[in-house]
């Protein structure tokens, strides 16, 4: 893959303005949630009447399964695999740049906000859970496994139908687990906001990262 500095370089100006404004609107959730603002209350209040839905208790148990899909541990069985593949076609630099974007923006990042927010979970879902509400573990962990699955599978897979297939369907399951934390009552709409606004700014920074380690790979060969 040939690489176009000038290119390179605008595109990557454009990531970092774009991974800004996302961190802004973060910023912004993170004030209101941090103040105990009306409008998040009133989000969060919305946000209950349209996604906890009043669906049946098997169509329910089904969800609690999805939901486990953004534990640690299975998002670390899909992390291994994944970095598995990458070492066993000789991508180092990839398989070292997709664990330390793992670490910092699944792991690390929300691990550290929960402390410094410690925002009470809500208290009257359908499922309950210890530790802290904001943001959600789960959306930023899911994000950030999937959403570096849909930058490694734009670079590398060539086939297009496959690409797109494994893009869309690494879409849907971050959505799916993002709407699940609400709907079981673990989670309120400010917390999967706010995560998934600074889980999309990690993310195009990782994407920026990866591209000059790209681009410093293809000159060196040359």
């Amino acid at each position: 893959m040939k690489f176009d500095k000038n290119k390179l370089s605008l595109k990557n100006k454009l990531s970092l303005f774009i991974s800004f404004l996302f961190l802004l609107g973060f910023l912004l959730v993170a004030y209101g949630v941090h103040l105990n603002e009306p409008w998040i209350m009133d989000l969060d209040y919305y946000g209950n009447e349209i996604f906890r839905l009043d669906i049946s208790r098997e169509t329910t148990a089904m969800i609690f399964w999805v939901t486990q899909l953004g534990n640690i541990t299975n998002l670390l069985y899909v992390a291994l695999l994944i970095g598995a593949l990458l070492l066993y076609n000789k991508e180092k630099r990839s398989f070292l740049w997709f664990g330390i974007s793992m670490g910092i923006t699944g792991g690390l990042t929300p691990l550290v906000l929960k402390q410094a927010f410690g925002r009470a979970r809500p208290n009257d879902g359908i499922m309950t859970r210890v530790g802290y509400s904001f943001p959600s573990g789960h959306t930023m962990g899911t994000l950030a496994l999937y959403g570096l699955v849909i930058i490694l599978a734009a670079i590398y897979i060539k086939k297009a139908w496959l690409r797109y297939t494994v893009m869309i369907s690494a879409l849907a399951i971050i959505l799916i687990i993002a709407w699940s934390r609400i709907h079981l009552g673990v989670h309120y709409l400010s917390d999967i906001l706010g995560s998934i606004l600074l889980g999309v700014s990690l993310l195009i920074v990782a994407w920026f990262v990866l591209m000059l380690m790209r681009f410093n790979g293809e000159r060196e060969r040359n």
